[in-house]
């Protein structure tokens, strides 16, 4: 047995938790524990609609061709570089009205009156936990995550699974029916990345170095098995904690289908996208600005100028 399996305390399958006392699946009602919104699965968004624009007044005109390098549309692709036409307007007053006045400045979080309002909302809502996690893919079939809960000395929860975390994209908020009966709401922010081993053993091996693979302890087969995990280092006592990840899985469990599904979709989506950008360069775009001066400044009228409140 590897050291990271010496250090397992806790291990879940399906939605059964196998510690010092079982919990039986049927803890969650599946129809309870779902993603209740969409799932991203690449297509673009629509395009934001075009800004009213005030009838400018031209007065003078400075043109000018800049080269510009800009960042690329994608990983992997080349860098956006070209010349732009960079227009420059000086016009009249277009007369815009004032942009709102900046909110009234928070009450000190020590207030009595604040604190009183805290307690109440505590006392009617039940806020949504937020899961601040980091997965590393392996393979796309085992996921290292390390999760870090909410709290001062609550100590990161590091852990495998078989789900391939790229599943958990495209959306953030879902809800899981708890042990309690309750369900919790939960919202995922998550930073992901991947690792191909049998690739990266063999770029390491050009140059005569050995790629260090992590040592993955044994999890059952996802399509057989059912989603599983391990927890490898954490506080043992954090049941809180190690229900925010069994969560997870019993969210896969339920919803694993679409997920799935719109995973897939993402990476088609993103594929087409690459072959287009590939035959159809994006090049720069020309630039227009309008700049003015105003009559007077924000929050003054043009009478209190002339009273001379504006000194």
């Amino acid at each position: 047995m590897s050291a990271l399996q010496n250090h397992i305390v806790f291990v879940a399958f399906a939605g059964l938790f196998l510690s010092d006392g079982a919990i039986a699946a049927d803890s969650y009602l599946p129809e309870q524990t779902l993603i209740p919104g969409e799932i991203s699965d690449g297509k673009p968004s629509p395009p934001a609609p075009e800004p009213v624009r005030p009838d400018f007044v031209v007065k003078s005109t400075v043109v000018k061709e800049i080269d510009v390098v800009e960042a690329p549309p994608m990983t992997g692709l080349p860098s956006v570089t070209g010349t732009i036409t960079l227009t420059v307007h000086a016009v009249e007053d277009p007369k815009l009205p004032d942009p709102p006045p900046p909110p009234v400045p928070a009450a000190a979080p020590d207030d009595p009156a604040v604190l009183a309002r805290i307690a109440e909302l505590r006392g009617k809502y039940r806020w949504p936990v937020m899961v601040n996690l980091s997965a590393t893919v392996y393979d796309h079939s085992r996921t290292l995550f390390r999760y870090q809960p909410a709290g001062k000395g609550r100590k990161q929860i590091t852990g495998w699974s078989n789900i391939d975390f790229n599943c958990f994209c495209g959306f953030t908020n879902y809800q899981v029916k708890g042990t309690d009966g309750e369900i919790h709401e939960f919202g995922l922010v998550m930073g992901l990345g991947n690792e191909d081993t049998k690739q990266g053993a063999g770029l390491l091996a050009k140059d005569d170095m050995a790629y260090d693979a992590p040592e993955i302890p044994t999890l059952p087969d996802l399509a057989s098995g059912g989603p599983a995990f391990v927890i490898a280092e954490g506080d043992p006592n954090d049941l809180e904690a190690k229900e925010v990840i069994r969560g997870m899985h019993e969210l896969y469990r339920v919803e694993g289908p679409r997920m799935e599904e719109t995973y897939q979709a993402r990476i088609k989506a993103e594929a087409a996208r690459r072959a287009y950008l590939i035959a159809h360069p994006p090049v720069p775009k020309d630039v227009t600005m309008n700049f003015w001066e105003r009559s007077h400044p924000v929050g003054m009228s043009a009478d209190t100028i002339k009273k001379g409140g504006g000194n």
